[in-house]
Formats: C-alpha cells, sequence, structure tokens
C-alpha cells in the first residue's frame, strides 16, 4: 500500500542524503515547477508507488471511465438542453454545448482522484476534461529524484498528451494547435501546460502550435477556411470564463476541432458518482466494471430533504459535495461540521444539489518540516502528518507515474489547500 511502502522510501531518502543535498534537490526542482508557470506549494520529496498496484489503478481507472459514460448516454439519451440543465442544476449556456459523441467514441482524456487507505484504494472523483492540471510535477519530482541519484521511471503525462494529438492531428489533416488558456485562469497558477508544448514542437516541427488566451486568440481563426486546420486544446474550464463560455463556443462553431466541450463540465458533476452507485444502473455495466465500483468507490447517493435529518445525525460518516463544482470547491467533511450549520448551507443552496459520499480514512505519512537551520545541522526535523490523494491520468491505454496531493492542515486534499508532488513506479 502506499503508506507502507513509501514510509520506508522515505526512511531511505531522508537518512541517506545530506541536508544540503536535500534542500538543493528541493529547490531547484521548486523553481523549474516555477518556471512551468505552477505556483502552489509542494511537498518535501518525491514518492514512490510499485509497478503492480499502479497498472491496477490505471485498469480500474479505465474500466470506472467506460462505466461513466455508459450511464452518462444512458441518462441524457433522452433529455432536452432544459432537461439536462434542470436535472442536474447546471447553467442552459453549458447544456446548449456539449458534444454527445464523447458518450461513444475517442480517446478518453481524464484523471481519478484516489484516496490511499491502510487496505486499498478509494476512488473519489473522476475529472472528465482534457486540461486537468498537475502534470508539471511529473517534470520537477523527476528533476529532484535525479538529483540525489534516485530512480524516476515513466513518461511524462504530457508526452502521451502529445502523442494522442499527434494522432487526432494526422488523422484529421490538421496543421494547427492552440493550447488555450484565458486571462483569469492563467492567473491563479495552475501553469501554461508548456511541457506540452515543447514535446508538440520536438516531435513535429511543422506543426503550428500556439498558446494564446481569449484575448489573444486571432480573429482569422475563427473564420472556417482556418478554423478547419485547428485543433483546441482547452486549459480553462467554464468557471475560467468570464462570458459564460461565450467564446469557447464561438471556437466550437468555427469549425475547430476542441479538445472538449461542456461534455467534460457535466462529467465531473457530483451526481455521476450517486448515479454509478445506483445498483438499478449497473445492468448497463459490465461485471468488471461492477466490480470495479464494488471494490473502489465509497457509496455515494444525492442528498434529499427526506432523508437530511437522517444523514445529519450521522454526519461524521460523510463527506458532502456540492453539484458540479471541482478542485476541492464544496466539498465537505461532515465531522468537521456542526448539523446546524451544515443545514443552513443545504438549504441555502439546495438540498437536492449536495451528494453524500462514505468517508474513507486516508492513510498517512509523517514528512519533515524545517524547523530552522540549527535543528537541521543537528539532524533533528520536526514531522507533520499528512493526509494524500493521488491522481492517475489516463490517456487511452497510456500509463505513468501518479500526481501526488497532500495537506497537513485539511482532509479536503487539493493543490489550492496542499501541496504537490509525484509517486513514480519502481
Amino acid at each position: 500500500m502506499f503508506a507502507a511502502e513509501n514510509r520506508a522510501f522515505l526512511n531511505r531518502v531522508f537518512t541517506e542524503h545530506s541536508s544540503h543535498d536535500l534542500a538543493l534537490a528541493r529547490e531547484i526542482s521548486d523553481r523549474h515547477l516555477r518556471d512551468l508557470g505552477f505556483l502552489f506549494p509542494t511537498l518535501p520529496t518525491h514518492f514512490r508507488l510499485d509497478r503492480t498496484t499502479l497498472d491496477e489503478l490505471h485498469s480500474a481507472t479505465a474500466r470506472l471511465v467506460s462505466a461513466h459514460r455508459k450511464v452518462m448516454r444512458h441518462v441524457c439519451s433522452s433529455l432536452s438542453t432544459a432537461e439536462l440543465a434542470a436535472t442536474f442544476r447546471i447553467p442552459e449556456a453549458m447544456a446548449g454545448h456539449i458534444h454527445w459523441q464523447w458518450m461513444t467514441e475517442g480517446t478518453a482524456l481524464a484523471r481519478a482522484d484516489i484516496i490511499p487507505t491502510e487496505s486499498g484504494y478509494a476512488f473519489c472523483e473522476l475529472n472528465t476534461f482534457s486540461g486537468v492540471g498537475g502534470g508539471e510535477c511529473q517534470h520537477s519530482a523527476r528533476l529532484h529524484a535525479e538529483l540525489l541519484g534516485l530512480p524516476a521511471a515513466g513518461a511524462s503525462p504530457f508526452l502521451d498528451l502529445a502523442r494522442h494529438y499527434l494522432t487526432q492531428c494526422t488523422r484529421l489533416g490538421l496543421d494547427r494547435l492552440v493550447i488555450l488558456d484565458s486571462v483569469r485562469h492563467s492567473r491563479r497558477g495552475y501553469g501554461r501546460d508548456q511541457p506540452l508544448v515543447d514535446f508538440l514542437r520536438i516531435m513535429a516541427p511543422d506543426l503550428d502550435v500556439v498558446y494564446c488566451n481569449e484575448t489573444s486568440y486571432r480573429a482569422q481563426w475563427l473564420r472556417a477556411p482556418h478554423a478547419r486546420r485547428i485543433l483546441v486544446h482547452r486549459l480553462i474550464t467554464f468557471a475560467d470564463t468570464d462570458d459564460d463560455g461565450a467564446f469557447l463556443k464561438a471556437v466550437d462553431d468555427s469549425g475547430a476541432t476542441v479538445s472538449c466541450m461542456f461534455e467534460a463540465e457535466l462529467g465531473m458533476h457530483r451526481k455521476w458518482f450517486s448515479l454509478l452507485c445506483d445498483p438499478d444502473l449497473h445492468h448497463l455495466l459490465d461485471p468488471e466494471e461492477v466490480e470495479t465500483l464494488r471494490r473502489h468507490v465509497p457509496m455515494t447517493f444525492d442528498l434529499a430533504p427526506d432523508i437530511l435529518d437522517d444523514v445529519l445525525a450521522s454526519r461524521g460518516d460523510y463527506v458532502f459535495k456540492h453539484s458540479y463544482t471541482y478542485g476541492g470547491d464544496g466539498v465537505l467533511i461532515g465531522a468537521e461540521h456542526s448539523a446546524p450549520a451544515l443545514r443552513a448551507r443545504f438549504v441555502a443552496d439546495g438540498v437536492e444539489t449536495w451528494t453524500c459520499q462514505r468517508m474513507v480514512e486516508a492513510s498517512t505519512l509523517e514528512l519533515p518540516v524545517a524547523d530552522g537551520p540549527s535543528a537541521e545541522e543537528a539532524g533533528h526535523r520536526k514531522t507533520v502528518e499528512f493526509d494524500f490523494v493521488l491522481g492517475v491520468y489516463a490517456y487511452g491505454d497510456r500509463t505513468n507515474g501518479a500526481l501526488v496531493r497532500g495537506s497537513a492542515d485539511s482532509k479536503v486534499v487539493n493543490a489550492s489547500r496542499g501541496a504537490i508532488s509525484w509517486a513514480f513506479a519502481d
């Protein structure tokens, strides 16, 4: 298991290397990450994940993505735009620009968020979005490992993504790839996918690779002769726009090939985990997919007024998640809030917009934190206990390591509420 394996690994890392070497490796790898535009705090080391476990998690992620698509296709097949917006309580502007073919064809671009426990791995979220973040951490963590003389096997998720896009460009006859950001998103420190740009330019020197936002996207690219030659890699979600997605819709309407539209946001809605846990829908799935849900997905269900009192009475057993928010927003740990406070929040938002997921206890690791230069020199390192969430990327059948996010302050673990690193496969 993740914690048990890394306790032994981290003990070797911090006992076999000097404080000077550890500090230098972290400083250089952190600087590299900042140079890539990724500005969130980092964990003090990289991690390990045995190859068998990673392969199992990747296979489980693929089965979860497949089950998710099947349930989405079934539920949405008979809904109009207005009905879809009402059922999932999403803006009609979002519901009106969904590519339904995503549910039946094409390579999945996703990242599963996974809680490592002492007895296994629990899948808590599925991010079905081409621009899901964190891949830069593989590059900085690899540098950290190399500076300490440690192995770091596995390819960058950006290399896998570059291969996927080059295949698409060749198949569709496209000669320009635009990495589309927004002014709002670029200020938040999630990076600009620079490794993807670098891989594409090295692997396909004749492909015009451009990074831009809604203010620098060229006007002529919105006209059909130019648009039909463009593949757009979305870095931004609907929430990262200031115009209710209007510019994204204009790009899509122009005839450009867009990596995904708002089916991605719909797919990240928390309601899908409730539906995946509904046994009445399991006839849609293969036996292996049902077993993956049973083994890896904590029981999840929609909150409703008639069960609110009972759920609040046992709130310590649940994590509460709000509608289609993501990135750690709209997540409340039941044990950390009073029943009156939770009731007030649920009623204000609409009780039916919340889901309840069975709380699982993450396995923890103690990591060193600096306690002053003199303490470091004397060999005394203060340690703090961290909770973790892993992120396994699914770009078709390609596999690599896993994003690691850890927090010593909150059980809601993500980049904005904790720190980040990478786990390399043995």
